[in-house]
């Protein structure tokens, strides 16, 4: 009965939504792409570890369990607990962020820049993702970020990007830097508070389209560089 009760609570930390391939009966390393494939499933693995259990209640025991590998290949790839932690939210940012993507050729960039922040804000509701920014305060508040290889606030540099290209089109300068990061904080911040919250805005399609559209709107009658192109263009 006992060892009974102890499988239970290893099995209520495993993660059965991620397998690892079979290995090779002859053993010997891993193929390189093997290899490759094994470290997103162990970085996975303990993002998934992290966000359910905290920093604290995380342990590499645990996540070797749930990766289905021994605690030498944790130690041996990341070397401590903190480093696969740091490992895993840049793994886990990194995934989210790839799967936010804007055509640069579809539209003025208030049509793109109202696409890039709406995805962002979808993504900014995931339970993963705001999982992921509990991790990053906790690595920030130890003053880690040094360790980081990702920006501080990605989505303000994706906007950026954006704006960059705009101003150097249409020979607009402003402080790009600044102006990225408030409209995130405009975009993305303010209205996952709303929902999150204040539930005073609804987390539906229609709802989410209609407020960042607005709120472009109104920073656009202030910024030059997001008003429409058209009205910069020279009379005939």
């Amino acid at each position: 009965m006992k060892k009974e009760g102890n499988d239970k609570k290893v099995t209520s930390r495993r993660s059965p939504r991620h397998k690892l391939a079979p290995r090779d009966p002859k053993g010997g390393r891993p193929p390189q792409e093997i290899a490759a494939q094994l470290g997103e499933h162990i970085l996975q693995v303990a993002l998934d570890q992290f966000i359910a259990h905290g920093v604290e209640g995380a342990n590499m025991d645990d996540i070797a369990a749930a990766a289905n590998v021994s605690k030498r290949t944790l130690y041996s790839r990341y070397g401590s607990k903190t480093q696969l932690l740091i490992a895993s939210a840049e793994h886990g940012t990194q995934r989210h962020l790839k799967a936010i993507t804007v055509d640069r050729r579809s539209g003025d960039l208030r049509n793109r820049l109202l696409k890039l922040c709406r995805k962002m804000l979808d993504a900014a509701l995931k339970p993963e993702v705001i999982g992921i920014e509990t991790l990053a305060t906790w690595i920030f508040e130890r003053k880690l970020e040094a360790q980081l290889s990702i920006h501080r606030n990605p989505g303000a540099s994706l906007i950026q990007d954006l704006l960059t290209e705009e101003a150097r089109v249409r020979n607009i300068e402003e402080d790009l830097p600044f102006l990225a990061a408030f409209i995130f904080d405009a975009t993305v911040t303010g209205p996952r508070a709303r929902i999150l919250l204040r539930k005073d805005l609804a987390n539906t399609a229609r709802a989410k389209t209609e407020h960042l559209a607005q709120t472009i709107d109104l920073l656009a009658r202030a910024v030059p560089l997001l008003e429409p192109e058209l009205q910069h263009a020279p009379k005939r």
